[in-house]
């Protein structure tokens, strides 16, 4: 078994561990940013990390009301920018710490001014000396270079800061490692179901909402492990132009879990019909299902909130699953390594 299929099985107990061990911290944290009068949060972060962040974005907004902007790190690094950042929150996202776009945003972002959090795997990493606070993930270290359980393990922190943050109610997030538990069990399903896609070159993954990041999540992962071209797409911005590369049957790749983005992403499947595309659904609801080629079937009762983490699994779980049919390695992907070096 690859390094990456056994880092996705070790999720659970990864995030389980992560909510034990962060939660009472990030609350106290939560408090303390409060009373900053925050009025804008700055993520800063590279590849799965930025994808996790994408998801953070969303997320903060819907609960605290504060605008959440995604940082360019070029516009610190390279053009050397100087921003008013006084009521800013800035947080990084890097699994290694190690990343020097990232830091260097840190850096220039705390003296602008900014509260800065660092998000990290790694505990000894130069990012935890560059920042006000560190948020940790408590699943070990991730050896495959495909990022896994560091990738939940970040969205997870999110929920936890979103729930610390919320301006109204409480965010209820403890089922998460149950819920993704449960989705791990996919995995004779997906066995068989890659098969069926192991010579595609291309396809589309799309997403939505509080699923958009998984779409790019997921194109990446069958980038980086599989070497399939993916582009990924919001289900509304693939209907202004995008869908206009589909044919008869070319593969679309579709997150659908239950919210308010269902019956829209249920419109673009009827439409991918009339294209006759080749549809994958990753989804809880039976008529999406129904509609698409194929489908891997989630519980019907993980709602549209708690869906990201554990509909990401199977996703995972397909990457890591198609690589090895291709005859790939997972583990290595070619001209990669686990830190990557940008400025």
């Amino acid at each position: 078994m690859s390094l990456m299929l056994q880092e996705i099985a070790e999720q659970p107990a990864a995030l389980e561990k992560t909510i034990a061990e962060e939660r009472a911290k990030i609350s106290r944290l939560g408090e303390s940013i409060k009373k900053r009068e925050i009025d804008l949060i700055v993520l800063v972060a590279r590849g799965s990390s930025d994808n996790a962040a994408l998801f953070g974005r969303y997320l903060l907004e819907i609960t605290t009301g504060i605008p959440v902007s995604l940082s360019a790190p070029s516009v610190h690094t390279l053009y050397q920018a100087k921003l008013n950042l006084k009521r800013a929150l800035v947080i990084g996202v890097s699994q290694s710490g190690e990343g020097e776009d990232i830091n260097r945003v840190l850096e220039n972002a705390r003296g602008c001014g900014a509260f800065t959090i660092g998000i990290t795997n790694e505990p000894s990493s130069s990012m935890v000396n560059l920042v006000d606070e560190t948020l940790l993930m408590h699943g070990g270290r991730e050896r495959s270079v495909a990022a896994t359980k560091t990738f939940t393990g970040q969205m997870m922190l999110f929920y936890l800061l979103a729930a610390a943050l919320a301006r109204d109610g409480e965010i209820e997030c403890d089922a998460i490692p149950n819920l993704v538990a449960r989705a791990l069990e996919q995995k004779p399903a997906i066995v068989e179901l890659v098969q069926r896609y192991v010579f595609m070159e291309n396809c589309v993954v799309v997403g939505r909402g509080l699923a958009y990041a998984n779409a790019y999540e997921f194109a990446l992962k069958l980038m980086e492990t599989c070497y399939v071209v993916a582009e990924r797409f919001s289900s509304a911005d693939f209907l202004h132009g995008p869908v206009a590369m589909i044919e008869r049957h070319f593969p679309v790749i579709l997150f659908a879990p239950p919210g308010v983005m269902l019956e829209g992403t249920k419109d673009l499947i009827r439409r991918l019909q009339e294209l006759r595309a080749d549809t994958l659904t990753i989804t809880g609801d039976i008529d999406a299902a129904s509609m698409c080629s194929r489908s891997i079937i989630m519980p019907r009762e993980i709602d549209e909130f708690l869906a990201p983490i554990p509909y990401i699994i199977p996703a995972q779980l397909f990457a890591a699953l198609l690589a090895e049919a291709k005859g790939l390695d997972p583990d290595a992907p070619r001209s990669l390594s686990k830190v990557t070096r940008t400025l």
